[in-house]
């Protein structure tokens, strides 16, 4: 039997992208899947096409919310699949990702199964495999390539709704440091688009990253506002870099200064 997924997308007045995220999911065929979409009471047509969803089996969700945090965590208390992924609105499965992490859940005891990403940037699309284990450090894994069990939600409470930006750091930073078991699919699952809420916003999602590095480690440089800056300085060179469209030295300083070794 399948391992029942369930995949939660929020989304708020994109329907375009959305319609593209949907048609991902739906194009899996997977005989596992539970679809929900939470939608923030959108005014651009969303809810008109939600209703077209029901006929194809998609739950969904219209009402106000408190922001991100507060939509993925809808998500999870409607979910009643084993395992539960987000893929926000204007983000793709690849082909047959849902049956490649179905595998993968076959043969591993992990609580966390982290796939690759296909990152669509102003130079182009970058491949950026999962590095759970520099969690400590950055974001080095993809949360739309993420699969979680139910029980690690009901072991750590969640995301938190205080948060604009780093709510999935902070709910993947509490899980790796809690003890949960992450494990590292090869393939390359889903197509991220640029210019996501931490591309528009870096600074405030570094600092964002930097408070919660504080209040969850104990110790160590990561903890420093050296280390912020540090931080920050990376990302403004890269994306300067992509601004003038180097995608060559693009890749070149990803290579060199990215905890996910992304090509």
């Amino acid at each position: 039997m399948a391992p029942r997924i369930t995949v939660v997308t929020i989304c708020r007045n994109v329907l375009p992208a959305l319609e593209r995220t949907v048609a991902s999911v739906l194009a899996q065929d997977y005989p596992g899947l539970e679809y929900l979409i939470v939608d923030g009471a959108s005014t651009d047509g969303t809810t008109a096409y939600l209703q077209t969803l029901a006929v194809r089996g998609v739950r969904t969700l219209s009402e106000p919310d408190r922001g991100i945090s507060d939509a993925m965590n809808k998500g999870v208390r409607l979910a009643t699949g084993d395992w539960i992924a987000h893929l926000h609105a204007d983000d793709e499965y690849l082909p047959g990702a849902l049956a490649t992490v179905a595998r993968h859940i076959g043969h591993t005891p992990a609580d966390i199964l982290c796939g690759a990403i296909l990152q669509s940037e102003r130079s182009g699309e970058v491949t950026c495999p999962a590095a759970p284990d520099h969690l400590p450090v950055e974001m080095a894994i993809g949360h739309p390539a993420m699969w979680t069990r139910r029980e690690v939600f009901e072991r750590f409470g969640g995301f938190d709704v205080s948060l604009k930006n780093a709510m999935d750091y902070d709910f993947f930073l509490r899980a790796w440091l809690g003890g949960a078991r992450f494990a590292v699919m090869p393939e390359t699952l889903t197509r991220v688009a640029w210019g996501g809420q931490s591309e528009r916003s870096l600074w405030k999602t570094l600092r964002e990253t930097h408070q919660i590095r504080r209040r969850l480690l104990p110790r160590g440089f990561a903890r420093s506002p050296l280390f912020l800056g540090l931080l920050y300085a990376k990302g403004s060179v890269r994306q300067g870099l992509q601004a003038l469209g180097l995608a060559g030295l693009v890749t070149a300083w990803r290579r060199a200064f990215s905890a996910q070794r992304k090509r």
